[in-house]
Order: structure tokens, then C-alpha cells, then sequence
């Protein structure tokens, strides 16, 4: 694989946020210096107990505040996703952002929409094969988003990480 180059501008859901919040908060820091600017919906943000405005500043979580039109069109689409998904979605198509997350419904939207789509894992591998990271710190993250996310993070996804991160 071809060096990483920091040019990508990723939105996060608020799932994947708080796996990282619970797991390792620094890795959200080394993400934004090493893979890609991470923004963050300010209704996103709201739903999220355990971070608030100063520490996104401190993380490199730039807050984005949508705009009036797209507020209204993700509280207009019906179906599967949520509004703050729905507002993830409209953000990333607008921009061109790429969107981390796990959830299904989402990333099967996204992938309809052509927006492109990273796991959270897979932004986890993408930090240490940019230098941001020791392969044996991201294996012990991926094991914990495992253990507390086994949900959306299953043994399969696990094993596809660590594979590429060299482990297995």
C-alpha cells in the first residue's frame, strides 16, 4: 500500500466517536495530525455525553454547524437512519468528506449516494500505517473497541485489522 498522505476530511458518527472516547482519546488527536481532518456535526456532538465543545478543540475535532437547508433535509428523510446519521450523510456528500462509521443502515445510504466510507477500525489501521501509531497500541484498541462494541465490531473485523496491521 502507497504511503499515506493527510488529504482526507473525515466525518465521524457518533458511534464511532465515543468508541474511540472509551477506548483511547488520544488516538482522535493522532487521527486529525496523521490521516485526516476530523469534523464533527455540532448535533452530533449534542447527543454525546462524554465530550463537549473545548474538548474537541483539544482532540482536532473541528465543529461544523450545518446549514439551515441541510438541517431541514436530514429531518425530512424517512427511513432507517436517524437525523443526526441523516446530517452525517448530507455533510459528507456536500463536502465530499469520507464518513467513518460502523452502522449499517449508514454505510449502506452511503454507499447508494457514492459517498466513500471507512470503518472506525480500518481508520485505526490507517493511523499506523501512517506512523501515527505502534501496531501493538492499535491491536490493544481494536481489542477493546471489540470487547465493548462486539455488536458492530465482530470477530471477522477484528481479524481483517489485525491481519493488516501484521498480527495473525
Amino acid at each position: 500500500m502507497a504511503a499515506i498522505t493527510k488529504s482526507r476530511f473525515l466525518i465521524l458518527d457518533a458511534n464511532i466517536l465515543i468508541d474511540f472516547l472509551k477506548c483511547d482519546r488520544t488516538i482522535i488527536k493522532l487521527i486529525s495530525t496523521n490521516v485526516g481532518q476530523v469534523y464533527l456535526a455540532t448535533p452530533v456532538l449534542d447527543e454525546i455525553s462524554e465530550i463537549n465543545d473545548s474538548d474537541c478543540a483539544e482532540l482536532g475535532i473541528k465543529l461544523v454547524e450545518p446549514e439551515l437547508d441541510q438541517v431541514m433535509l436530514a429531518a425530512e428523510k424517512k427511513g432507517s437512519l436517524s437525523f443526526q446519521d441523516n446530517l452525517c450523510l448530507i455533510l459528507a456528500k456536500s463536502f465530499g468528506w469520507t464518513c467513518v462509521t460502523n452502522d449499517k443502515p449508514l454505510r449502506q445510504m452511503c454507499e447508494s449516494e457514492g459517498v466513500t466510507l471507512i470503518w472506525g477500525i480500518e481508520l485505526i489501521c490507517m493511523l499506523v500505517e501512517s506512523g501515527g501509531l505502534p501496531a501493538t497500541h492499535a491491536r490493544e484498541i481494536i481489542l477493546d473497541i471489540n470487547r465493548i462494541n462486539p455488536k458492530y465490531i465482530t470477530a471477522s473485523i477484528v481479524e481483517k485489522a489485525l491481519l493488516r496491521l501484521g498480527f495473525g
